[in-house]
Order: structure tokens, then sequence, then C-alpha cells
């Protein structure tokens, strides 16, 4: 291959690479904001049920004393 060759095939690999990265913020930001909910629904960010998960671990602790 000649080095006009080289040179076009580098040119076009080179702007392939910008179609693949349109949007990629946009992308990035929905996928974070998607995880966090998520986890709130799976997780919850309740204190009643941080409160409730202390106490049945305390319980069982009691429990494995005994």
């Amino acid at each position: 291959m000649n080095l006009s060759k080289y040179l076009l095939l580098a040119i076009l690999a080179l702007g392939s690479t910008s179609v693949f990265a349109e949007g990629g913020a946009e992308r990035s930001k929905q996928f974070w904001q998607a995880f966090r909910e998520d986890q709130a629904r799976l997780y919850g960010n309740d204190q009643a049920q941080a409160v409730a998960e202390r106490e049945r671990e305390a319980k069982a602790r009691k429990v494995a004393k005994d």
C-alpha cells in the first residue's frame, strides 16, 4: 500500500470515532440517574427501614449469644 492509502485509512478511522462518541455524556448521565433510582428503589433511603434492620440484627446477635 502506498502512503496515500494509509493516510486515507487513518482519516476514515479517526472520523468514524466521532460518530460513536456522539451523545456519550447524555447516556452516561442517564445511566447514573437510572442506577441511583434503582438503588433507592431496592434499598430505600427510608430511616424506618434502617432502624428495623438494626433491630433485626440486634435480635439475631442476642439469639446467637444464647
